[in-house]
């Protein structure tokens, strides 16, 4: 697992587009592991958490229809990677040499031929960090693209602040930019990743991706991390969850 070191090359390409690419940050050993955990959990509880908490492509609660799970830090193997990785050389210098705490793991299935869109948006307008030192690791369980849904980024856009965002009444993602001008005169970029590589991305990049009509799952794993002292803003937090309360009444 490549967590205890990042090249000044992938450190300073971070700063500049707010995400990077590494490859092969998972062993194949150490995938598929994390792959059969994450499942195998699914299986047996997918139906005990709430529409919220877990999203399907339709409104049957069925396995293979899991579009996105917002809670995968209760299995517990997957919590114990997560502290692991926050605790990496890795994530401290990502972190502006400041300690990692994990704040929540998610799986994001995004099945072939149904899976569903990711609206344009700021990890930061859901979490609520005040100091805005935190990140997301995005690892691929399988081969990710553009025929699939890849994930796609504005490059640099973690340096225009936190834009206003709108409701979407996307299932998983449910704000998206409320204008997208700004981020238009961007570059946007949507790398390709293989099984066991993995996207760091910046809790202010704006990022997105499209529905998956392709023959192939795009499944991913992924581990939010902020500053270990950096706090929250509960006004805010508060102020998402009546929000987004009121988008899961309407769906």
């Amino acid at each position: 697992m490549k967590i205890n070191k990042i090249d000044t090359k992938d450190l300073n390409f971070y700063r500049k587009k707010g995400w990077v690419k590494i490859k092969d940050f998972l062993s194949k050993n150490e995938l598929l592991s994390i792959k059969k955990s994450t499942y195998s959990f699914l299986r047996k509880n997918h139906k005990k958490y709430i529409s919220g908490d877990i999203n399907y492509v339709n409104n049957k609660k069925m396995f293979k229809e899991i579009n996105s799970f917002h809670k995968l830090e209760d299995n517990k193997k997957i919590k114990r990677l997560g502290k692991k990785i926050c605790k990496s050389k890795l994530v401290k210098k990502l972190l502006n040499n400041s300690s990692g705490e994990l704040r929540a793991s998610e799986f994001f299935a995004k099945p072939a031929k149904i899976g569903l869109y990711s609206p344009i948006h700021q990890d930061n307008y859901y979490w609520n960090v005040k100091n805005e030192n935190a990140l997301t690791i995005w690892i691929a369980l399988n081969k990710s693209g553009k025929k699939n849904g890849g994930v796609f980024y504005f490059d640099g856009s973690h340096k225009l602040g936190l834009l206003d965002h709108k409701s979407s009444f996307a299932k998983g993602s449910s704000q998206t930019v409320k204008k997208i001008t700004k981020l238009n005169k961007l570059k946007k970029s949507l790398p390709s990743l293989q099984t066991g590589d993995a996207l760091i991305h910046h809790v202010l990049v704006a990022h997105g991706s499209k529905n998956n009509k392709s023959n192939s799952s795009r499944a991913g794993v992924t581990f939010q991390i902020k500053d270990k002292k950096s706090k929250y803003d509960q006004k805010k937090i508060m102020l998402y969850r009546k929000k987004l309360q009121l988008q899961i009444s309407k769906r």
